[in-house]
């Protein structure tokens, strides 16, 4: 029985050493480590102060010098075949020149033929007074002289409406070069224009020409040197019966204008609409706006905080800011 005991024993003791043996066999479980702490990445601004100075709103553009007197001539009293035209563009003509023509058929022959006729009605009124003749018959000579001379002046003044004469000296600006010789011409169609290159102002056709008002300063750089300028007709304050070129342009008259100006030279011209100075200035890009809410962002204390802004005078780069921000505030940009 006791050996039954021991062997049971033995046995158990066996199955316990194997069983402790075999534990050593497996691998050890590694230690688990706590995950690192992450530390948040820090959010870069691009950021500008908000800064006090002066903020200009202007128009800048260019325009070209035009005389201020200049006419269209054209046939005033009578229209017909184009004969020829005497002048070209740039041509400088005088008062009285002849500058175009119309065909007058048989006119001069029958100018000629009333010159002869009254030159006769003299004759034979002098022979009459030379020979005594009646006064009744010399008072007839002397009508008949009247009527010549009379007839003379009506041929005469046809001639000189089929002739187109300049009526003050200056410059050809502008030739119809779509007429030939034998076109009709129509009373009062523009064939040539005429202008004093001694009177000259600055002629601007940009798309602000509505921004300009009669009175109002313009700086004018002629050649890198600035003149004052005054608006003196706008498109707007020519009357409806008024020279059509006129309601294509601001007029600028300039003070002390150079004297080797001339009518085509090129000025730049600056005309302020509003400015404000001393006051708060951002960049515009910083200004946002939505559903016509107006708001910065501001960088305060690292973070990033929206504010409502009032603002006043814009410009292409840069807003001024009348309530919201004070000077030197950070401003976000981006």
């Amino acid at each position: 029985m006791c050996f039954k005991k021991r062997l049971i024993s033995m046995i158990s003791l066996a199955l316990l050493i194997a069983l402790l043996t075999g534990c050593e066999l497996f691998p050890k479980e590694e230690t688990l480590l706590a995950p690192p702490l992450m530390e948040p990445v820090a959010v870069s601004y691009s950021t500008v102060k908000a800064k006090r100075g002066d903020i200009v709103k202007t128009i800048r553009g260019s325009g070209n010098f035009v005389s201020i007197e200049s006419k269209y001539m054209f046939f005033e009293a009578r229209g017909g075949r184009l004969k020829d035209i005497y002048v070209r563009h740039g041509d400088v003509v005088k008062k009285g020149d002849l500058l175009a023509e119309l065909y007058t058929d048989d006119l001069d022959y029958e100018i000629k033929m009333q010159e002869l006729n009254l030159k006769k009605a003299r004759l034979t009124y002098n022979q009459l007074k030379e020979s005594n003749a009646d006064k009744y018959t010399l008072q007839r000579a002397a009508i008949d002289v009247e009527i010549a001379n009379m007839n003379l002046e009506r041929l005469k003044k046809q001639k000189a409406e089929t002739q187109l004469v300049s009526d003050m000296d200056g410059v050809v600006i502008y030739v119809d070069t779509r007429l030939s010789p034998g076109d009709n011409i129509s009373v009062f169609q523009n064939i040539i224009r005429v202008a004093d290159p001694e009177k000259l102002y600055l002629a601007y056709s940009g798309s602000n020409m509505t921004n300009f008002f009669m009175g109002a300063e313009v700086e004018v750089t002629i050649k890198d040197k600035q003149y004052k300028g005054k608006v003196i007709s706008t498109p707007s304050s020519v009357p409806p019966d008024g020279d059509e070129n006129l309601k294509n342009y601001v007029g600028i008259e300039v003070e002390n204008l150079p004297e080797d100006v001339k009518m085509g030279d090129n000025a730049q011209i600056t005309l302020i609409l509003d400015e404000s100075r001393d006051t708060i200035i951002v960049p515009k890009q910083a200004v946002r706006n939505y559903m016509g809410r107006k708001y910065v962002n501001v960088l305060e204390n690292g973070l990033n905080n929206e504010r409502d802004v009032e603002i006043g005078i814009e410009t292409a780069t840069e807003v001024e800011i009348l309530e919201g921000v004070e000077e030197g505030e950070e401003i976000i940009l981006r």
